[in-house]
């Protein structure tokens, strides 16, 4: 496990957001292609329904995001705490 309070703040945190812009890139590259390839291939009204659900993606992901992000909140009291077997058993399935 990497300890993300220790050294360089600046460097921590680029190093802590690469792979979330790397998602980001990969997930506009998703609906870009996909929006290209629906109108070019089956027309307005499938590119309408394409468009019309990516909110509702938006959504789910973002709740999912939102919801994780709450739960680590445990994980990271117990990391600032240096109690590793809370850590752990705080990522366990019951």
């Amino acid at each position: 496990m990497q300890d993300l309070t220790r050294g360089n703040a600046a460097k921590q945190i680029l190093f802590f957001t690469i792979p979330l812009v790397i998602g980001n890139l990969f997930q506009q590259l998703y609906n870009f292609s996909d929006t290209l390839i629906v109108g070019q291939t089956l027309g307005v009204k499938a590119l309408a329904a394409v468009g019309s659900t990516g909110s509702i993606m938006f959504l789910v992901i973002g709740f999912v995001q939102g919801f994780t992000a709450g739960l680590s909140i445990i994980t990271a009291q117990r990391f600032g705490a240096q109690d590793l077997p809370e850590v752990k058993k705080a990522w366990q399935v019951h």
